[in-house]
């Protein structure tokens, strides 16, 4: 349904009328233009980019504001301004260790991630901090983006912050549950 609204004379719409005609604001001009339905709304890449989004977007969400994981975010003063919290972490996990041709660079992390001799403390981290393993089904890859993987890549992402003190110090390969369970602690809090 469109929506019309506007004085006599400076009608503006927004919105679609049955499958025929879309109306839209562009660079400040009302514009209409044909519908066209998408031409393949659900392929191989826009799942696997719906994956990485989706599973990265609920890892930051695991960051509590005003927590020591967030507090070192504002000190290291690395988020630009007008951009939040959430949209830094998702942007900067993406860029710097999840982009690359199709999902080699996501499938790289994947396999680092099951090779870690903690999996499994990483794993029971995401349960304790409410993360649930995120897929899509017409993803090209065969990776899911694990609840563990989730608190695995805050990880790397604070380690190549450069994050101070305990547990960010200790390489990531040589993690155990003494440095995951302290990564809870500044995530959530005590």
């Amino acid at each position: 349904m469109a929506k019309v609204t506007g004085p006599l004379y400076s009608m503006g719409a927004s919105g679609k009328i049955a499958n025929a005609m879309v109306f839209f604001p562009w660079k400040g001009v009302n514009v209409v233009r044909q519908w066209l339905k998408p031409a393949n709304p659900m392929s191989d890449g826009q799942g696997d980019a719906r994956l990485i989004l989706g599973g990265t977007g609920k890892a930051a969400s695991a960051i509590h504001t005003d927590e020591g994981y967030h507090d070192e975010l504002k000190t290291l003063n690395v988020i630009p301004g007008g951009q939040t919290k959430q949209s830094y972490v998702v942007k900067k996990i993406i860029d710097t260790f999840l982009y690359g041709p199709g999902t080699t660079a996501y499938e790289d992390e994947c396999t680092a991630y099951e090779a870690h001799v903690a999996k499994a403390d990483f794993a029971s981290a995401g349960a304790t901090l409410g993360l649930a393993t995120f897929d899509v089904a017409y993803k090209g890859t065969s990776s899911e983006y694990k609840a563990g993987f989730m608190v695995y890549m805050l990880a790397r992402l604070a380690i190549q912050l450069g994050f101070a003190g305990t547990p960010y110090q200790t390489a990531l390969a040589s993690w155990t549950s003494t440095q995951i369970d302290a990564m809870v602690i500044d995530l959530m809090g005590a």
